[in-house]
């Protein structure tokens, strides 16, 4: 399937950074981005006069810190976002209800030694390190989001991680808002991501006749595969140099 997929000098290419661009690490900041990899997002970016851009789960500040480049960024599953240059731009969508099931997670993730991450506009539990306690985990999170159903937010159960979410922020919302700029309006989207919060992005590209590639194992509505990082940056680099010959 990869050796039939082509990507083209008018296409919009969006991609996920954690389990698509880099693997995973044991701890989201501990990820490394090889000098390799900054060089070729900047190739793409050049190719695609700007029609590049990365959209995480990590708050922008992260994603940022980690890449390095002047490149249009989501964060926050889209609520933070920032086009490469100028100010960053965000939704504050956070009620009172959810700074308290925050504050409880916080206490619920020292008492059971969880990884917690902060993102500020949206929370994040892994337990990668920890994966018997995954059903702990649920049924606290269900237990406590059927308290506080006022929060307004969203449960995602990605790879060992369980993320909550500002309802009316997801990935496929966060990619419109980038096909809506001059940058990328008008070009085929491409999207290629690996996880559970992936699949709103999927869903908008299936819609708006794109191309949405799913990386690594597990459903998907994505309708083309590869197999890990390593295959991604590998299809990349070859896109790019069959552009250039």
């Amino acid at each position: 399937m990869v050796n039939m997929l082509r990507l083209q000098t008018t296409d919009a290419l969006f991609l996920d950074f954690d389990g698509t661009l880099v693997g995973f690490a044991d701890t989201p900041e501990a990820v490394e981005v090889s000098q390799e990899l900054r060089t070729l997002l900047t190739a793409w970016h050049s190719k695609l006069n700007g029609a590049l851009a990365l959209i995480s789960g990590r708050e922008l500040s992260s994603l940022q810190r980690h890449v390095d480049l002047p490149l249009p960024m989501a964060g926050s599953h889209g609520a933070e976002w920032w086009y490469g240059t100028g100010q960053v731009q965000s939704l504050s969508l956070i009620n009172d209800e959810f700074r308290h099931i925050k504050q409880q997670l916080k206490i619920l993730a020292q008492q059971e030694n969880l990884l917690l991450e902060d993102k500020g506009k949206a929370l994040a539990i892994h337990f990668r390190q920890q994966p018997e306690k995954e059903q702990r985990l649920d049924s606290y999170l269900d237990e406590i989001l059927f308290r506080f159903p006022s929060a307004k937010v969203r449960l995602i159960k990605g790879n060992c991680v369980r993320e909550l979410q500002p309802l009316g922020v997801d990935k496929g919302v966060a990619l419109a808002r980038f096909m809506q700029t001059n940058t990328f309006k008008g070009r085929r989207p491409v999207y290629l991501g690996d996880d559970t919060t992936d699949e709103d992005a999927f869903a908008w590209v299936n819609m708006n006749q794109g191309l949405s590639i799913k990386v690594g194992e597990g459903p998907s509505c994505a309708r083309a595969r590869m197999n890990n990082p390593g295959e991604v940056f590998a299809f990349l680099k070859s896109q790019l140099i069959k552009l250039d010959g």
